[in-house]
């Protein structure tokens, strides 16, 4: 199953779980890459090689402390 199916299959359940924030890991965040992505139900992409700064910016921007 690819990041994609699940996606999918995550938006496809019941709330609160299908509203879960999903951000993906890519080594490849081309433009038609990102709108599957936007088709798929993924919020956000964080780019290969991973840097903490930038996974703490969007864990930030996707997360409510409520």
């Amino acid at each position: 199953m690819s990041g994609f199916d699940v996606s999918q299959a995550i938006r496809a359940m019941r709330p609160p779980i299908s509203n879960v924030p999903i951000i993906v890991l890519t080594t490849s965040p081309m433009e038609e890459i990102q709108n599957k992505f936007i088709e798929t139900g993924i919020n956000d992409y964080l780019a290969k090689p991973l840097k903490i700064e930038e996974l703490e910016k969007i864990l930030t921007k996707w997360i409510d402390d409520n």
